[in-house]
């Protein structure tokens, strides 16, 4: 839908997600899995993988995929993430796919902006019906930066089709609100001529999109413990979309998610939007991360092989 307003058949397909995604709804782990599941077209736009020409040795070392869940996905992957830097991964100058909270997560390491910057933000308050809010908080972090090494994902309206968006052609503000406007929560945000909604409504990392790599790292809030039936679904989607990137690439997939500790604080779905709790989140997710590195020596390598293309 082109951007220059928002007519029934928007309101429409809002209300179509809110039915499923609404906050409190009984039905957001049946939602989750539907949209999971669903067979909605993908448009790649060139930004999504292929089968690559050369061999797996010619590809670069590591990307990341950064997934969804809100500010508590944020501090989460920024606390995996920050960890993963100190122990020598360079995060920061790699290829990143984000989708919805991931989406900021991967343009704040392109940018070089710190997890300290976003917790100076406003508390988030859902529902959220002003126009523009996210994009203006965007704007307010990332001003005008663009990054052709930041792709995320979000759903075009009214086609209801995912796109993987390229931070080389749209600026990253634009982006993380366009990959962030989670229907029901905030209103659809533009991305050049076109209204997007968040990109979790699809696929909350869409790592079968990711860029080709010898070795894929997958930093997913919401899969294994959260939510129960809802990770459980999220984690089976995230297990076909490796596989398929995987066949596609001949890399291999390092998945990291949340620990049982880290699950508890989080058992509603508005407690993803829980500033305090997310406060909370980040240090546990650094302990996390650093505890990877010392107990899994491929994911330890991974740091040094990239330095080293």
């Amino acid at each position: 839908m082109r951007s220059s307003g928002s007519g029934p058949r928007t309101q429409a397909i809002s209300g179509r997600f809110v039915e499923d995604f609404g906050p409190g709804g009984p039905t957001f782990a049946d939602g989750l899995q539907r949209y999971a599941e669903s067979t909605v077209p993908v448009l790649g736009n060139g930004c999504g993988i292929a089968s690559p020409a050369a061999g797996i040795s010619d590809l670069p070392p590591l990307t990341v995929v950064y997934g969804g869940g809100g500010p508590f996905g944020v501090a989460y992957g920024f606390g995996v993430a920050d960890a993963l830097l100190s122990g020598g991964l360079p995060l920061r100058d790699i290829d990143a796919l984000g989708t919805s909270s991931g989406a900021w997560v991967a343009s704040c390491m392109a940018a070089g902006v710190t997890h300290e910057v976003l917790c100076a933000l406003p508390p988030i308050r859902v529902p959220n019906p002003l126009p523009g809010w996210i994009r203006r908080t965007a704007n307010n972090v990332f001003g005008d930066v663009h990054s052709e090494r930041v792709r995320v994902s979000a759903i075009q309206l009214p086609t209801l089709r995912r796109q993987i968006l390229s931070g080389g052609r749209f600026p990253l503000a634009d982006l993380v609100a366009a990959s962030s406007s989670m229907p029901g929560l905030f209103p659809p945000s533009p991305v050049g001529q076109w209204l997007y909604v968040d990109g979790a409504v699809r696929s909350l990392t869409s790592a079968d999109h990711a860029p080709a790599a010898r070795n894929l790292l997958v930093i997913a809030p919401l899969a294994g413990p959260m939510f129960g039936a809802a990770g459980r679904a999220m984690e089976r989607l995230l297990t076909r979309e490796t596989h398929r990137w995987t066949k596609a690439t001949g890399g291999a997939v390092h998945l990291v998610r949340p620990n049982t500790a880290i699950s508890r604080l989080a058992r509603h779905p508005l407690d993803l939007f829980d500033s305090h709790k997310a406060r909370m989140v980040y240090p546990m997710a650094y302990e996390q991360g650093a505890q990877l590195l010392r107990t899994r020596p491929a994911l330890a390598s991974l740091g040094r092989t990239a330095l080293a293309a």
